[in-house]
């Protein structure tokens, strides 16, 4: 008999949500988590932009991170943990094309639940004291090479913000490491090499010092490097999730001198670039179309410089004064194919559950992921949120849920 129920891999905020709702839950199962790190969250989680929000394209990101957005809300009065809740807002700025079909795409936000506002281009002024949404005051010249258009409208979600998704992880770990009551343990510094899988059904794992773990089930919570693992245990082809690693940098500088600029919600602008305040600094990111493939996650200066801070100081005159302070470099767990999550148990491989390809949008759907994934553990179905659409199957029987707002 395995010593343990359930191996989770993973100590971000899937995993810890995982482990928490299985607490939660009444598991009586023994669990094993391991993290290879020296401590919890210090992958893609630590290096996330820590947004949260319910506006999307498919419904069923609409459901998921709806129901986050109010289990965060209520985080810290649950679980006694302060995860820095800040619900200020997101602010979609958009050129008059997207701004049409935005407020036609309108309807279906309402029918789920999704309170959205539509912003004439004097209010999102209001919303972000510098902002301008006109191009007049942009050098021809400069704007030949920009590509810069007026800002026809905004779509403002009063209902999203920023949270901090390392604190929520640790948050996640320590009270479901509670809940448990002596039957879950978690060891640092762990890695596993591969799964042991034997005529379609998962057996344990095998460490990188050699040593095997058996246990009934498996959740792998490792995020962009779940395929990396998945291909080392001998599955390929279709029965891998199609998901690649690709680095996402965030910049902190200081603000501008602005009025009122640490009061803004988080504010997306031409070209996808994004900023937020950060504390008593600003956080800017924009993904780069360019990035190749790979687990490298070094930072690149020069894009901020180049790519990044020249449409930044013609949308809000007074961004050039903003000053480089920090960066770093994280990765999403891409799926290229539709840009949604694949989680739940492999239709081939029992016992192996998944959850990977959450595309940048993995922590703030974690309260819902981990829920959902407890629940398919426990009880071998969805209970709560019907997540079996985001199954790998849909990409076998030609069923993609293409996400379309993704930052």
């Amino acid at each position: 008999m395995p010593e343990h129920d359930l191996i989770i891999i993973g100590g971000g905020i899937i995993g810890g949500s995982a482990l928490y709702h299985l607490g939660k839950l009444g598991y009586q199962g023994r669990v094993l988590v391991l993290e290879r790190e020296d401590a919890l969250s210090k992958g893609s989680t630590a290096l996330s932009a820590g947004g949260f929000r319910n506006i999307w394209t498919t419904p069923i990101n609409m459901r998921l991170t709806s129901y986050s957005i109010k289990k965060l809300a209520q985080f810290q009065d649950e679980l006694q943990f302060p995860i820095g809740f800040d619900q200020r807002g997101y602010l979609f700025c958009q050129y008059a094309e997207n701004y049409e079909s935005a407020k036609t795409f309108g309807e279906e936000w309402a029918k789920n639940g999704v309170r959205i506002e539509f912003l004439s281009p004097e209010e999102v002024e209001k919303k972000v004291p510098g902002l301008k949404a006109g191009i007049d005051h942009i050098d021809p010249d400069v704007n030949e090479l920009l590509q810069m258009k007026p800002i026809a409208g905004g779509v403002f979600g009063p209902d999203c913000g920023s949270f901090d998704p390392s604190a929520a992880a640790q948050g996640y770990f320590e009270r479901g490491l509670e809940l448990m009551n002596g039957r879950a343990e978690l060891r640092l510094r762990t890695a596993v090499k591969k799964l042991r899988i034997k005529d379609g059904v998962y057996e344990g794992v095998e460490l990188e010092d050699g040593t095997f773990l058996a246990s009934e089930k498996i959740l792998i919570a490792a995020g962009a490097w779940t395929n990396e693992l998945l291909e080392h245990s001998g599955i390929t082809g279709d029965d891998l999730p199609p998901v690649i690693p690709l680095k996402r940098m965030l910049y902190i500088t200081n603000f501008p001198p602005i009025e009122g600029f640490e009061r803004i919600p988080m504010t997306i602008i031409d070209d996808g670039i994004y900023f937020r305040p950060e504390g008593p600094n600003l956080l800017i990111g924009r993904a780069d179309p360019d990035t190749p493939a790979g687990y490298d996650v070094t930072a690149d200066a020069t894009y901020y410089e180049e790519k990044i801070n020249y449409i930044l100081q013609e949308r809000v005159p007074g961004m050039e004064r903003c000053r480089l302070m920090s960066m770093w470099g994280g990765l999403y767990d891409t799926n290229a194919v539709d840009h949604n999550a694949v989680f739940g148990e492999h239709p081939h491989y029992r016992n192996l559950v998944f959850a990977t390809g959450f595309s940048g949008h993995g922590a703030m759907e974690a309260p819902a992921a981990g829920l959902a994934l407890a629940e398919v553990m426990m009880f071998g179905e969805y209970r709560t949120l019907d997540c079996a659409p985001l199954s790998i199957k849909r990409f076998w029987e030609n069923k993609p849920i293409h996400e379309t707002i993704v930052i």
